[in-house]
């Protein structure tokens, strides 16, 4: 259950516990990102390695990040195999050297203080093998797209009775990353010896091995969250998969996977979990020829396993837009 804590410290003195936490970060022809996603690294004031993984880059982010290991010894460049971004973060997660491990995509930054934020936060609680904050969406143009949280009501929810900073997951709480994919990837901080356990990214998964990964590790201890904004996190117009039924089939398999250790803790989660389902596929097939009549039944399935407003309206909206398209 979520639990209130005492008020998270900001102004953190030198402490005990600032331990070395190994930042990862890896890229692909993000040359014109790097520098503000570097940048926003050497400024948390804490002890780190910072192991970029350029996976096969083509617009000279090997020459430029070369320049920056002279420049710092705390960055370290590691060649990766162009295997994709779970293998590139598995290399790093290999060598990593800190007590802790941070994720940060190239095209992402964070504000100042949120690894200080984020130790406080897992010190203060012992069985605390993983932390993830609220993030900020952004497109290309600097638009603010709204915050993530916001998107998911039952988190929301989940959280709307806590007072503080910061809450603890533990229990069946802990069904809530499996309802709804809360956890932005560049927000997390991991226990690496939780990580290397339970094997890091699932290589063989299309998409969503960090959802796959969060709940492999919620089963390792419990979670925690801050629940105010670290992170600034892109939304590039080419983010969208091109490849939408292997991306659709790599979250059935997921929610699969985990179906029988989540309905341990939770018998009633699997509902709301493959309605979200439901409602991406809907989403996937509304764009596709010959895919609205699909995507109504797909609608449909997931406002009767959770009817909600959300998703109410967003079976009428799809509906509607529809008639009015055919008029």
């Amino acid at each position: 259950m979520i639990k209130n804590s005492e008020r998270l410290d900001l102004t953190l003195k030198a402490q005990s516990h600032d331990s070395l936490v190994s930042v990862i970060m890896p890229t692909y022809n993000c040359l014109s990102y790097l520098p503000s996603a570097i940048d926003s690294v050497l400024a948390q004031g804490v002890s780190f390695e910072l192991l970029i993984v350029d996976d096969g880059s083509t617009d000279g982010s090997d020459i430029w990040l070369a320049e920056q290991a002279k420049k710092d010894p705390r960055i370290k460049v590691i060649k990766g195999e162009h295997k994709g971004v779970s293998a590139a973060r598995n290399l790093a997660i290999k060598v990593a050297q800190g007590d802790w491990i941070a994720f940060l995509d190239a095209d992402d930054f964070w504000y100042k203080r949120k690894l200080k934020a984020q130790l406080e936060t897992v010190y203060s609680n012992p069985n605390c093998v993983m932390n993830f904050t609220e993030y900020d969406h952004l497109d290309e143009q600097g638009v603010d797209l709204g915050r993530c949280f916001h998107f998911w009501p039952r988190f929301s929810a989940l959280l709307k009775g806590v007072t503080t900073d910061y809450a603890m997951i533990s229990g069946k709480d802990k069904t809530c990353v499996y309802e709804e994919n809360i956890i932005g990837t560049s927000t997390v901080l991991v226990k690496t010896r939780a990580i290397r356990e339970v094997g890091g990214f699932d290589e063989t998964l299309f998409s969503a091995s960090d959802w796959d990964l969060w709940l492999k590790l919620s089963n390792k201890g419990d979670l925690s969250v801050i629940k105010y904004s670290t992170t600034h996190y892109l939304v590039r117009s080419n983010s969208i998969s091109r490849n939408q039924q292997r991306r659709l089939k790599s979250m059935l398999c997921i929610l699969e996977r985990y179906k029988p250790s989540m309905e341990t803790l939770n018998p009633y989660c699997y509902t709301p979990a493959f309605a979200r389902f439901k409602l991406a596929e809907a989403e996937a097939l509304q764009g596709q020829p010959g895919g609205y009549w699909p995507a109504v039944l797909s609608y449909i399935q997931a406002c009767y396993r959770l009817p909600t407003k959300r998703n109410f309206r967003a079976c009428l909206s799809h509906f509607v837009y529809g008639l009015w398209r055919h008029a």
